[in-house]
């Protein structure tokens, strides 16, 4: 997506990182991460997005609060924004292509002004879960396109 197509609706729907697996089976002799993205309330939709393996274990580093003898990526990241005075807003999901095609982006906050970077979804979720204050969030039609709602046990 272009940088300047990015665009937040009024209508984005809180999430929580509800699972995170380092090495999950894509196909016979492949692994990937997976993040799983839960609404805390009803309907409890989850979207389950793929990842790279490296990425998987950073949120789940970042989730931990896990402080490595080097920064990493993320790390550096948010040092260089908090040193030019900004901070990370919202973490997006804000689109999906073939229900598994996931698009994401940041929103920096400087003082009043706001600006939104496109980025993976994988490293918005790694940003988010390392920076006190911010929260992840996917748009309806997002979660309408490939929100999966919870396997219930059938009634007796």
């Amino acid at each position: 997506m272009p940088e300047d197509a990015v665009q937040l609706p009024e209508n984005l729907i809180e999430l929580v990182v509800s699972e995170v697996r380092a090495a999950v089976p894509m196909s016979p002799g492949q692994e990937a991460g997976l993040a799983v993205l839960a609404e805390p309330d009803e309907p409890f939709r989850c979207l389950y997005i793929y990842i790279g393996q490296a990425e998987a274990r950073a949120i789940q580093a970042g989730q931990r609060g896990l402080q490595p003898p080097r920064p990493s990526t993320w790390d550096l990241f948010l040092s260089a924004v908090a040193r030019l005075d900004g901070k990370l807003g919202k973490a997006v999901i804000n689109a999906v292509e073939e229900s598994r095609h996931f698009y994401a982006c940041i929103e920096l906050v400087k003082q009043d002004h706001v600006d939104l970077l496109s980025c993976r979804p994988s490293d918005a979720i790694a940003l988010a879960v390392r920076s006190p204050g911010s929260s992840i969030y996917a748009t309806e039609e997002v979660m309408a396109t490939a929100g999966r709602l919870p396997d219930l046990p059938a009634l007796p």
